[in-house]
């Protein structure tokens, strides 16, 4: 039978190209899934193991798991020179950071210090230009922070500790900049081990030991734990570096990555689908070959080499598209990679890992895919008798035992699951609700038989009209149910799931927005905690800002700490913002917050007293839930108070034009902080919230769209296959249609309103159900927020329709140029 089912692939070939297509799609998406993974891990490996890529060995503190976590064995420069003598240590250097205020001509940074010693391998670092620092006031300094700050060699900064004192510094070497996430959030300098200890102060602890052993790895790791151990430092661990990276990793995941768990999830929504079209294909396959397959049992064929023969087909198809599949993925993640190193040179550390098992698994998925999809036709096929299976066969209907089975296991998970759901949202019960949609969607893609060939006929006879191609195509899509429902259902799926996202994601949109806007009453917030910056440099920066395209208003605020009676005898020492009230009022969203003289506005406690001694002056108390620094009163009240606050500090609020998209803020973020000198992540207020969360939604919505729809896509290639093979099947009829005066362009038309139908209808079916379950789904998961803002995308939806339609419209276009081609006559002598 290997012989007869290679013959039939090669014989029936393009009625195959669909189902390679949906395998290899799907093969791809996994493969692609395994290989982010393995990718993730080695790429980190490279990012976090930048410290230690030249070392062998690595000493750090790890503590049990009943250690105190607020006491920590303690590795100083003592140690670190303890473990240089060790006979077997060849170098040795410590790894630690203090943090400063690095203070150019313009402006201010946050830097990262770490100690150097040029003889032990400058601490990890590599140096691109001049030396390493040897003296006291001598630092280096990473090469991409060197650039943005336009410091070069021989450049004299200011380098402040967290005790303020302020040193000169001078810059002697450019080092290349780190690739560890972890040190590489601000710049990186670097001091020599002496200076480090004195900057760093009593702080100065290292948090691992890295080592080059001079001789054998295992026994120089004995000598260091023989070190610790006898300076009573049980808790410091020693491990090869390739250990320490792959610690690190498992620490910064979690220890699992969830990034694969839901990637891996969209692949077997991708390969659900891709069974339906597998299941669809073969079904209608076998039906077509009836007689074929009957003539082989006729001849002497056994049922079990029938079905064994389907199974060879499933087989063979299997392997070259999971394969081909593995192929697409490797170059696309391939493609990728080389995408970010171009985009992004700062993520050339980013590396492509694809391991046997990630290769090995969508391959054997891929084919045990297939071979299980074709199963069920095969076994059809194996059902055959020699004389009596003269006909093609139908599909599982109603009528049959499968189907009122399949319909009464539908109905009962659809009432359970929606059950669920509905308490789930009820409650705000986000575990309930999700486990109300895994039970109820599969029950109603069981149901599907029901209801997709009656919402395609109703609406194929509403758009047939006195249109005989078009009343023609409304009779073909429903001539055949089963095939009908198994082609729509695909496409449901994905349909379903990319609405539900885009309600779900759009509620909780304008739900945190709202959110937002109730509880910060202002835009933004720029305050200035050095305390360099007066009230009058305040004003002045205020009104460049003003200037700036986006900004509608501006006011100053300065914040002072005071002590606070909130209880008789209890004195609390609070954050105060004294503003001036018409100024803010132009500023503030919510006029309730706006202070009068005399009165304090409370939003940092909750007190049942109508007045309060601030500072031993007696204020009226009005209290406000809004988030806010500090507690409001007015200039005026501020100066009345006499408070005399060494950690006093003045801000500007900015209110933003009413007209500014949330893709601009970012922008208007920036040219804030460049006219402020103050670090974009230290501006906040409701407009910067709302962009960040509208922003991380959006990225969110964008990338699980664009996950699902690998789903429509294998749904839409079935809708082409079933047309195909439709095609196929209908080629007598079609050519007698032909010759009693149908025209090519009425075929055509016929074809095209025939995958019209499907596709939209399921398209259409799929965003009902989406729209309910990411309406209950955003109500179970943000119920605990309060009052919840419902929105519907319906220009999102309405496009996802006319992609649907038009993507079936284009199905139709082979199909029906293949059915024109044939002449009446060619078609009427097919057999």
């Amino acid at each position: 039978m290997l012989h007869v089912a290679l013959s039939n692939i090669k014989t029936y070939a393009r009625r195959y190209i669909a189902v390679v297509l949906a395998v290899a799609i799907g093969t791809a998406f996994l493969a692609a899934t395994l290989a982010v993974n393995s990718s993730t891990q080695a790429t980190l490996k490279n990012s976090l193991g930048d410290s230690y890529k030249n070392a062998d060995l690595v000493a750090y503190w790890d503590p049990s798991p009943s250690a105190d976590p607020d006491e920590s064995t303690e590795l100083t420069t003592k140690e670190i020179n303890g473990v240089r003598e060790l006979p077997g240590v060849s170098t040795a250097y410590g790894l630690g950071f203090a943090y400063g205020q690095l203070h150019t001509a313009d402006n201010g940074y946050t830097v990262q210090i770490q100690p150097v010693d040029p003889n032990q391998g400058l601490g990890g670092m590599e140096l691109l230009e001049g030396r390493a620092p040897l003296a006291n006031n001598e630092m280096t300094i990473d090469d991409s922070h060197a650039e943005d700050m336009g410091i070069s060699i021989g450049d004299v900064v200011a380098l402040s500790d967290d005790q303020g004192k302020t040193q000169n510094i001078k810059v002697v070497g450019i080092q290349r900049s780190s690739t560890n996430p972890q040190t590489s959030a601000y710049a990186l300098a670097g001091m020599s081990e002496k200076a480090w200890n004195h900057f760093a102060g009593d702080g100065a602890v290292f948090r691992d030991v890295v080592i080059n052993a001079d001789g054998s790895i295992d026994a120089v790791r004995q000598e260091l734990q023989d070190y610790f151990a006898d300076q009573k430092k049980k808790d410091i661990a020693v491990v090869s570096a390739d250990q320490k990276v792959i610690d690190e990793v498992a620490q910064l995941t979690g220890g699992t990555d969830q990034l694969s768990v839901i990637l891996v999830i969209f692949a077997l929504i991708a390969l659900v689908v891709t069974g339906l079209v597998v299941v669809n294909t073969f079904s209608v396959v076998i039906a077509q070959r009836t007689r074929e397959l009957a003539l082989l049992r006729t001849l002497g064929a056994k049922r079990k080499q029938i079905r064994s023969s389907v199974l060879i087909e499933a087989l063979v198809i299997g392997i070259v598209a999971s394969v081909i599949g593995v192929l697409l993925a490797i170059a696309l993640m391939a493609g990728l990679i080389q995408l970010l190193h171009t985009l992004v040179p700062a993520m050339s550390y980013a590396t492509l890992a694809m391991t046997p098992i990630g290769l090995a698994i969508p391959i054997v998925v891929g084919i045990l895919m297939t071979i299980v999809a074709a199963s069920l036709p095969a076994r059809r096929a194996m059902k055959l008798a020699p004389l009596a299976a003269l006909r093609p066969f139908d599909s599982a209907s109603v009528k049959n035992r499968a189907g009122i089975v399949r319909i009464v296991f539908g109905t009962i998970l659809a009432l359970i699951g929606v059950a669920l759901l509905v308490f789930g949202a009820i409650k705000g019960n986000l575990i309930v609700a999700f486990l109300g949609g895994l039970v109820s969607f599969p029950g109603i893609l069981m149901l599907a038989s029901l209801f997709v060939p009656s919402s395609v006929a109703g609406i194929g006879k509403a758009i047939a009209g006195k249109s005989t191609s078009r009343r023609l195509a409304a009779l073909n899509a429903v001539r055949n149910p089963g095939r009908t429902t198994a082609t729509a259902t695909a496409l449901l799926i994905g349909v379903t799931l990319v609405s539900m996202i885009m309600v779900g994601g759009q509620t909780a949109k304008a739900s945190l927005n709202n959110s937002v806007a109730a509880e910060y009453p202002v835009d933004m917030m720029v305050s200035f905690y050095d305390g360099a910056t007066n009230q009058a440099k305040a004003e002045k920066l205020a009104k460049q800002i003003d200037d700036v395209d986006g900004v509608s208003a501006t006011s100053i605020f300065t914040s002072a700490y005071a002590d606070m009676e909130l209880s008789k005898g209890e004195l609390v020492n609070m954050q105060l913002l004294a503003v001036d009230p018409d100024q803010y009022a132009k500023t503030v969203l919510d006029q309730k917050v706006v202070p009068k003289d005399g009165e304090l506005i409370l939003s940092q406690w909750e007190t049942d007293q109508k007045t309060i001694e601030v500072a031993g002056t007696s204020l009226k108390v009005k209290e406000s839930g809004a988030l806010l620094s500090g507690n409001l009163i007015t200039n005026e009240t501020f100066k009345s108070l006499g408070i005399k606050d060494p950690d006093s500090y003045t801000g500007i609020i900015v209110k933003v034009d009413s007209a500014v998209a949330g893709s601009q803020i970012n922008d208007l973020v920036t040219q804030i902080s460049d006219i402020t000198g103050v670090e974009s992540s230290m501006i906040d207020g409701g407009v910067v919230m709302k962009s960040m969360f509208t922003q991380i939604i959006d990225v969110l919505l964008t990338i699980v769209s664009a996950l699902l729809a690998v789903a429509v896509l294998i749904a839409l290639i079935g809708v082409a296959n079933t047309l195909s093979l439709s095609v196929l099947e209908r080629t007598r009829e079609n050519s007698l249609l032909r010759a009693l005066g149908l025209k090519k362009k009425q075929l055509r038309s016929m074809l095209a309103t025939e995958a019209v139908l499907i596709g939209g209808v399921a398209a259409l079916l799929g965003m009902i159900l989406g729209v309910a379950y990411g309406l209950l789904g955003a109500q179970s998961a943000l119920a605990s927020m309060g009052t919840l803002t419902y929105s519907i995308p319906w220009w999102q939806l309405a496009a996802v329709l006319a992609i649907s339609v038009i993507a079936a419209l284009l199905a139709s276009i082979t199909p029906g140029r293949r059915a024109a081609k044939l002449s009446p006559v060619e078609g009427l002598a097919t057999e």
